[in-house]
């Protein structure tokens, strides 16, 4: 069970647009084809910001799925555990270079650690336990190492090199 199966699990009664959050507390198994529990079997909340507060408005707004209370509309692809097929047609349709189902949520963790949220709270909302997985993502936005070379001087401030520079074309002229 992946963050594709708690999207495909996702449904209306776990979304509070009051308090601005998503309960993630259940994943839809490809393979048994059913609703579980999350891989890390325990429930976390996902906040919910404006950009995706009006996706989800315009979600709900068009009405209920055909399948009931779900969030997103059903697939037969998503059903099979196939949910990259329809992101690879959309990529190609749009002309973006294909991308895996997995890389969405490096870019979700790698982007929020990037704008300074800290890493206990990525792994808190991307339901991640290990700090060793967040280490991936802490190399991958390069944030466990910003600033670590604003202590080095490589040329000292005092010295001025406009005294110091020596005119190649002139050197040739006396060279000749």
């Amino acid at each position: 069970m992946k963050a594709c199966g708690e999207l495909y699990a996702l449904t209306w009664d776990q979304i509070d647009l009051e308090k601005n959050l998503i309960m993630v507390d259940r994943s839809y198994d490809a393979n048994a084809k059913c609703t579980g529990s999350t891989k890390g079997r325990y429930w976390r909340t996902v906040p919910i910001n404006d950009s995706l507060r009006k996706l989800v408005i315009d979600l709900k707004a068009r009405g209920p799925s055909v399948e009931g209370n779900f969030v997103l509309p059903r697939s037969k692809d998503w059903d099979n555990g196939d949910q990259v097929v329809p992101l690879k047609n959309f990529l190609k349709s749009i002309n973006v270079k294909k991308i895996k189902f997995h890389a969405l949520r490096a870019c979700f963790a790698t982007q929020m650690l990037a704008n300074g949220v800290p890493a206990p709270v990525v792994m808190k909302i991307g339901g991640w336990k290990k700090s060793s997985t967040m280490d991936i993502y802490l190399r991958l936005a390069g944030v466990d190492t910003k600033g670590a070379t604003d202590s080095l001087q490589f040329v000292p401030d005092q010295i001025s090199f406009g005294d110091n520079v020596i005119s190649l074309q002139s050197k040739r002229e006396e060279l000749s």
